[in-house]
């Protein structure tokens, strides 16, 4: 099985050097520094599941001509630079070939369906906190690490069971599941209600704690993804939400998501996953006839930066802890989303 991770940060490098060191047919696509550094002195990987290593992939490059056709293809890039990923990966994607994105965003298969040649969408998600340390080095510092995935309409190819046990015998705990849907929605619950409060109140889980009746606004912004998710045929667990509800509660006070982080950092509102994250909540709210008006603010928020407007940022809270959303998921939710 020839399997391509496209995107080499820190998700991407995490399982193609575990993929790597068990000896499977794997390649990267990669550029840049990253590339030059995995070229003379492999892979480093320094991992809190996997050990410390270092492994090279069967080939590498950016020119996906020269790779040829793939049977899996693992999609780790951030939602702002889907659009080019799909277009670069155009050459490696034939009809039989499995696309699996390990991405933020809720069920991405159908943002890629028109982007991509004929092939086999999967929507899939992680459970791990990793981060490129520099240029060649990937270090895995918290989550099980679990990929789960699965097609849309649960009509599941025998290629994903084979992937499954191939990322099982990596190291790397996997499963295929039937309801690829409600994994998938309950992770962008969790993220992408985190997000919108984060940027609703400009500032980490502690500050949007602070806020006069905060528990209210928290319980209507997860209750918005709940009934935009209801009226596209997903029905959450009945203790969903006191469950969120539990686990914002207890987040560390410094605690934020990654998009909130790029904006306050001040990157451009289109260099981040704005509208992945809370665009698309939004856009999928009026296509449902449902009110978000915690989304609508939060990314009326965000988007002011495209004016010049930037984040004020924190002044209780000065140092922002580098936590990804995902080691949020995996250390912290109580229930179905723990990997």
């Amino acid at each position: 099985m020839r399997i391509l991770i496209f995107g080499m940060s820190g998700i991407g490098s995490f399982i193609g050097g575990a993929l790597a060191r068990a000896g499977a047919d794997v390649y990267f696509y990669v550029r840049g520094k990253n590339r030059e550094a995995i070229e003379k002195e492999g892979l480093h990987v320094t991992s809190e599941i996997l050990g410390d290593f270092k492994v090279w992939p069967k080939g590498m490059g950016q020119d996906g001509k020269s790779f040829g056709k793939m049977d899996v293809i693992f999609l780790a890039c951030k939602g702002n630079g889907l659009i080019n990923a799909c277009h670069d990966m155009d050459p490696m994607v034939g009809n039989s070939t499995v696309v699996v994105p390990l991405l933020n965003g809720v069920l991405v298969s159908d943002l890629m369906a028109p982007l991509l040649p004929p092939c086999f969408i999967a929507d899939g998600t992680i459970r791990v906190f990793s981060h490129m340390e520099k240029p060649g080095h990937v270090v895995q510092t918290a989550g099980s690490g679990k990929v789960v995935m699965g097609m849309k309409d649960g009509k599941n190819r025998p290629i994903l069971y084979d992937l499954a046990d191939i990322l099982q015998k990596a190291g790397i705990p996997a499963e295929v599941t039937d309801d690829i849907r409600l994994d998938s929605w309950e992770k962008y619950a969790l993220m992408g209600t985190n997000s919108a409060l984060f940027c609703l109140f400009d500032g980490p889980a502690g500050k949007v704690r602070r806020q006069e009746n905060y528990r209210k606004i928290v319980a209507e912004a997860v209750e918005e993804v709940i009934t935009v998710a209801r009226a596209q045929g997903v029905i959450f667990p009945e203790t969903y939400k006191e469950n969120y509800l539990a686990l914002f509660d207890s987040l560390p006070g410094d605690t934020v998501t990654s998009l909130y982080r790029d904006l306050k950092d001040g990157k451009k509102t289109e260099d981040t996953e704005t509208e992945m994250i809370l665009g698309r909540m939004v856009k999928m709210g009026k296509e449902a006839g449902v009110p978000v008006p915690c989304f609508e603010k939060a990314y009326e928020k965000a988007a002011l930066r495209t004016r010049g407007h930037a984040l004020s940022g924190v002044h209780s809270e000065h140092d922002l802890k580098e936590q990804s959303d995902a080691q949020i998921i995996v250390s912290r939710f109580p229930f179905r989303c723990e990997g």
